[in-house]
This record gives structure tokens, sequence and C-alpha cells, in this order.
């Protein structure tokens, strides 16, 4: 496996691209799976998705900054809110991800956004796919220029299998407004030290140009019992 921390700039080239990338988003969400980790998310059951995000940002760095952190840590580094800078609008104007994780090596670096929602009562999937969740992604507002990106569901209420189903289902029933075709457009995905319930659907994102792959995490937040 190719370890994007320690090969050089002159040694990438586009027979490596793809392998290297794949080790990124692995590690991205190892990242994010750390600092979930590092969570009480009892505790957040009811709590509002900036906040969430806010206090799981601040997990995520303190696992990259842990003297037991794995070395390739050290070229990782991950961004509250971070603004896009599209060209299109600027300053306070410029539209904001909600967390973006970044890698410096190899040089120009690379990085992963994700796009984070509320999945409970009073927050359904119609926010999670809409304007302001995927939609910010497929309509290439947000990761114009990545061919992966990520959805975080930060489940309050039943189960993940509950919304991955919601999920798929209202997808399902509109495939050309969500840009679905391909027969195997959603699949569960395994991370070894990832999240544990991840999905994969695929979008053609034609106004981008460009199709993109999304990971959907789905991280649980519901009360204990």
């Amino acid at each position: 496996m190719i370890d994007p921390s320690v090969r050089g700039q002159d040694e990438v080239d586009a027979a490596d691209a793809a392998e290297i990338r794949q080790v990124f988003v692995t590690r991205v969400h190892q990242v994010l799976q750390e600092g979930y980790n590092r969570l009480d998310a009892a505790a957040h059951s009811g709590t509002p998705e900036p906040a969430i995000t806010g206090r799981l940002v601040e997990a995520m760095e303190s696992f990259l900054n842990d003297a037991v952190a794995p070395d390739w840590a050290e070229y990782f580094s991950v961004h509250d809110d971070p603004p896009v800078n599209d060209g299109k609008r600027f300053g306070k104007d410029r539209n904001r991800i909600d967390i973006k994780v970044r890698a410096s090596r190899p040089r120009p670096g690379t990085i992963f956004s994700f796009e984070a929602k509320r999945l409970a009562r009073g927050y359904t999937v119609s926010k999670y796919l809409g304007p302001e969740g995927l939609g910010c992604i497929l309509c290439g507002t947000y990761a114009r220029d990545e061919d992966e990106a990520g959805m975080i569901g930060y489940v309050q209420d039943d189960d993940a299998a509950y919304w991955a189903g919601e999920i798929k289902a209202t997808i399902e029933a509109d495939p050309v407004a969500h840009e679905v075709d391909a027969a195997d457009w959603w699949k569960p995905h395994t991370f070894g030290n990832g999240p544990r319930h991840v999905f994969v659907s695929i979008h053609e994102r034609k106004a981008v140009g460009r199709p993109v792959t999304i990971y959907h995490s789905l991280l649980i937040f519901t009360a204990a019992p």
C-alpha cells in the first residue's frame, strides 16, 4: 500500500494517484472515528448540529495531536466551518463547509469535505439530502474539484439501519434529482478503523462535469437507555 505521508512529490505519478487517494480517504475516516470515540455521544442526543460539529472537530484534533497517534497524523489537519474559495463569493459572503480534513503530503496536498446534518424527529432526510445538505455537493458548491466527499448523519433518534433505509428510499424515489442511475449506486462500506455505519452512493453531477462518490457516515448520538 502506498503511503502518501512518506512518498515524495517526484515519486507520485498518475498510476499511484487512485491508491494514494484511497489511503487518504481511509485515514480521513479513521480520524473521524477517533474523534467520535473521544465524545460522550449520548450527552449530545439533543445538541444542535453546529455544536456537535465543533466538539467533533476538537476531538479529531485531539487525536491528531496525541503522542500515540500514528506517524501519518503529523501531516493531517482538521478545519471547522472553513470558507470555500470558489472565485464567486468573497469575504463573509463565502459558503462554508462543515468540516474539511487536509493532508499536506504529497504536495500540493489533498482535502476531503464533510457536510453534517442531524437525523432525528424534525430533522429528516429531506434536510440531509436537500439544498443545504447533500445538494450542496451535487451542485458543486462544495467539493467541486473532488471525486469523493462525505456526509455525516448525527443519529439522535432511532438507529443507523432506519436512517440508512430512509436515505436510500428517498434517493430511489427521485433518482433524476439525485443524479443516480448505476445499478450499484448505493452499498455499505467498511473502513478498518473508521465509523461503524458507512454507506457509499455515486452521483453523476452533470452540472459539475465530474461524478462524486459520497461516503455517508452515520454516527450514533442517541440518549443512553
